[in-house]
């Protein structure tokens, strides 16, 4: 039962993010635009095979639960957060990740897909997300530095194992978009900058911690095991925005444990009682998040049969 196609593979040059509210009782129309994508997305394929095309289809909760019987263990709705800074948590019940290395493929796929949604659907947001330079964020500091670039280290940081059953090969997923403050960002020095991220700029080279600040963005977002291992997610996150109006980053995350991410957005937003925030939330600001899951394949393909 493999990992739908979006998760393990490198980022692609170009993405689509839609985070979608379905009406009430429209489980039908859902199932025929699932459909539809993946036949959109077959069709293309071998149009275009240059495109590499990757499709992602996650689910709320309670979407879920209209769907199928069970739910994996330990999942739960993202809570909003309210300590030094807000955090804004939405009720989606379906998000989009569709990547490829031609944007126009990706925005090919998400109008099946909405065309034959009809009239059920309340599109609550739609991000075109897009690699920047060498991987960077719009900050200029280079994007996911920590993640795991080889195949197996990267499904074991996103994946459910057989442990899990008719869930394995799934994966909950974190979308969230932030809008940076991008005037206010770069009247900073490059040393503040650094600081600030935890980072060098050039080269990404982590800060020695005698100088990285315990507020830096790095330093809030580490969460480790009780041995002190580092526990990675898998992150498929992408600048977007427009030269002259809103600018930001499209925070995705793939994990098997929702619990990591819960202790990352603790420390992040000042409400994991040690005093202290992310410093970088001075110069960026959420505006919207949720969790979904992301079914194998083999699974999506008997929820819409």
């Amino acid at each position: 039962m493999p990992a739908q196609s979006v998760i393990v593979p490198l980022a692609s040059q170009h993405a689509r993010f839609m985070t979608l509210r379905f009406a009430s009782g429209s489980n039908a129309h859902l199932k025929a635009a699932i459909g539809a994508l993946l036949d959109a997305c077959e069709a293309l394929r071998q149009q275009y095979p240059q495109a590499n095309i990757k499709t992602g289809i996650a689910f709320g909760l309670a979407q879920w639960q209209q769907l199928y019987a069970h739910s994996p263990e330990h999942w739960h709705d993202l809570q909003a957060r309210a300590g030094d800074f807000a955090m804004p948590a939405i009720a989606a019940d379906v998000f989009l990740h569709i990547a490829s290395e031609q944007a126009d493929v990706c925005f090919a796929l998400v109008q099946a897909f909405m065309q034959a949604c009809g009239d059920v659907v309340t599109v609550l947001n739609e991000t075109t997300g897009f690699r920047y330079l060498d991987s960077r964020d719009l900050t200029g500091f280079i994007d996911g530095t920590e993640n795991p670039q080889q195949a197996d280290e990267r499904a074991q940081a996103a994946l459910l194992t057989e442990d899990a059953g008719e869930f394995a090969e799934g994966s909950f997923v974190m979308a969230q978009r932030y809008v940076h403050h991008m005037k206010t960002w770069h009247e900073q020095s490059i040393d503040s900058q650094e600081k600030i991220i935890g980072r060098t700029k050039p080269d990404s080279i982590e800060l020695d911690d005698a100088v990285r600040p315990a507020n830096s963005h790095i330093s809030r977002v580490i969460i480790e095991d009780d041995t002190g291992e580092e526990l990675a997610i898998l992150r498929h996150s992408l600048p977007y925005g427009n030269a002259s109006g809103e600018q930001g980053l499209y925070f995705i995350a793939y994990t098997p444990d929702l619990g990591i991410l819960d202790a990352m957005l603790d420390n992040m937003f000042g409400t994991s009682g040690d005093g202290l925030h992310d410093q970088f939330l001075h110069y960026t600001t959420p505006v919207d998040g949720a969790y979904f899951f992301m079914p194998s394949e083999q699974l999506l393909a008997k929820i819409i049969a």
